[in-house]
């Protein structure tokens, strides 16, 4: 007999697992799908089913949504009631007015016979039983505080502080010029005579000292030409000194560039012709 060198039984062995493990996981999630199915109750979803079909017998058309609606709830029971029928006697209780730990009592359990269908005011007092139980005797003697009393009126507070006033006044005639102390209103006058006198002593005790030192300022006034030939340069200087005649006479030659250097202003032409005539009448 040829064997097949194609199959790798290690490769097999893998495979096989990973087909035994994605069962397994399936299983389990369908399991997982069954007993969440389960909890549901197939009595409230019938009741919507009938108040949907009860609406389509009377003649009144079902919207889109209610259409949807009514289908999967016919899906949903039917996964529900297949899911406790495979579960068989591990499907939960759905019991309608029975609290959870208290399946064999009655859901009449308060003082007054009322029904309580969450049973939350028998829960709380029960919690509070405990607590006062696991309270101290020294501790239950203490005190609440109590709550913020409501404001007193304004004439009940003035008579009173009035009255404490009053009593203090014998006690306190040294602090008088205390601000603290004084009351406002009608006495204004009094404290502020007292201020006065008290002003009026002090100023007279001290001597009046006349100041002997006078403090004054002035513009500082500044000779700008005077500075300003300070920082004359010794050339310039020198042939200004020699435009005024200071130290030697000037050449012609010298005084045209001493006008064309602009030491000496211009002459015009009628200026020199009229200096030209005068000089030949008086030769």
């Amino acid at each position: 007999m040829i064997k097949n060198k194609s199959v790798n039984p290690a490769q097999a062995q893998r495979k096989a697992e990973k087909a035994k493990a994605i069962k397994k996981s399936k299983a389990e999630a369908a399991a997982r799908r069954n007993e969440k199915l389960a909890r549901r109750n197939p009595d409230r979803l019938q009741k919507q089913l009938d108040d949907l079909k009860a609406i389509e017998n009377k003649g009144i058309g079902l919207t889109n949504h209610e259409k949807n609606v009514l289908e999967g709830l016919e899906k949903e029971i039917r996964a529900v009631r297949k899911a406790r029928e495979s579960l068989g006697n591990t499907l939960p209780k759905n019991d309608v007015g029975v609290r959870k730990g208290y399946e064999n009592k009655p859901s009449q359990d308060r003082k007054d016979g009322t029904s309580s269908m969450l049973g939350k005011r028998q829960r709380r007092e029960e919690l509070e039983s405990s607590e006062e139980s696991d309270v101290p005797e020294e501790v239950k003697r203490i005190p609440m505080p109590r709550d913020t009393p409501p404001p007193i009126p304004k004439e009940i507070l003035d008579k009173w502080y009035q009255k404490r006033r009053d009593r203090m006044a014998p006690n306190n005639r040294i602090n008088d010029m205390n601000a603290n102390l004084t009351p406002l209103g009608n006495n204004d006058h009094c404290t502020t005579t007292s201020i006065d006198k008290n002003s009026e002593e002090t100023l007279l005790a001290k001597p009046i000292v006349e100041s002997q030192t006078v403090y004054e300022a002035k513009p500082v006034i500044r000779d700008l030409r005077k500075e300003a030939t300070v920082f004359v340069p010794t050339v310039v200087r020198v042939k200004i000194d020699k435009m005024k005649g200071v130290g030697s006479l000037i050449e012609p030659e010298e005084a045209d560039k001493l006008e064309t250097d602009g030491y000496l202003p211009k002459k015009n032409h009628i200026q020199i012709n009229k200096e030209l005539g005068d000089t030949i009448n008086n030769t």
